[in-house]
């Protein structure tokens, strides 16, 4: 599997490198739609929706963000990509067996690096890239109560993912081009650790431990539309993440006088994020 892994992004990086023998001519008007040298500082609100579809578990926020964009050229064609984004925001929890939880804090922290190429046309850029990104969220719920009286635990997920992408940038007038990013991420491998030595002492439950599964398979899709001038940016985004389910860990926990052996996985889940987000550049 690694090495179908490794196969894949060597053999994305060599077709970036062989459309340069089909890209037209460069024009003084399209030149100035490369990748600039740039950083761009912005500000993000969201609907952002988790859903455990097998369980009927959900979780929903408006979200509020900050990040981080800045882009370097290697050469005339040739650049580099990278940035964070930081995502915060109020769960509701909802579950038919676990009942309703409000106000859960969330966060998720993301970071990518890339390298790409610039494809000139008559009157716009196509911009590919591939590289390496980093997404880890936490939720700080230990110890609450839901509705039904279940306790609720702390999480953390982590994703390392490839990002595949295009950029396409358009110029509408003489101060304003219209950029389109399309990004396909490939999981390369997730973890999701679950706090659940919080259940200990309740109910005469002990020796439950906390549990850290892995999660091999799973994509995810990111999509922007920015109405961009030379000093600000203005567009909405979506971003997508569909994670299946994770492997198992057997744990034996004790209940009264009694002891139990079971299996604690994550459930297959996916991820809607859709916003607005406006950045400055300087």
């Amino acid at each position: 599997m690694k090495n179908k892994k490794i196969i894949t992004v060597v053999s994305i990086a060599a077709i970036l490198g062989g459309l340069g023998t089909t890209a037209q001519a460069d024009t003084a008007g399209s030149e100035s739609l490369k990748t600039p040298n740039s950083n761009e500082i912005g500000v993000t609100i969201s609907q952002y929706e988790y859903k455990e579809p097998s369980l009927g578990v959900s979780l929903k926020a408006i979200n509020w963000g900050v990040e981080y964009f800045g882009s370097r050229r290697i050469n005339n064609d040739w650049f580099f990509i990278g940035g964070v984004d930081y995502n915060n925001g109020k769960q509701d929890y909802s579950s038919p067996g676990s009942g309703t939880l409000g106000g859960v804090p969330t966060y998720y922290v993301n970071a990518k690096l890339a390298i790409g190429r610039d494809f000139t046309f008559d009157n716009y850029v196509l911009s590919p890239y591939v590289g390496y990104g980093y997404r880890y969220l936490q939720q700080n719920q230990a110890g609450l109560a839901s509705s039904t009286g279940a306790i609720a635990y702390d999480r953390q997920s982590t994703y390392n993912y490839a990002p595949i992408g295009v950029i396409h940038r358009f110029q509408i007038d003489s101060k304003a081009k219209l950029v389109s990013t399309l990004e396909y991420d490939y999981l390369i491998k997730g973890s999701q650790f679950s706090g659940l030595s919080v259940l200990n002492g309740r109910a005469g439950v002990a020796g439950v431990p906390d549990v850290t599964n892995n999660q091999s398979s799973g994509y995810g899709v990111n999509f922007s539309v920015m109405y961009k001038t030379d000093t600000w940016a203005v567009g909405p985004y979506y971003k997508y993440w569909n994670i299946n389910q994770s492997d198992s860990v057997s744990a034996t926990v004790t209940i009264g006088l009694r002891r139990f052996t079971g299996t604690v996985f994550e459930p297959a889940n996916n991820t809607n994020e859709y916003g607005v987000k406006a950045t400055y550049s300087f």
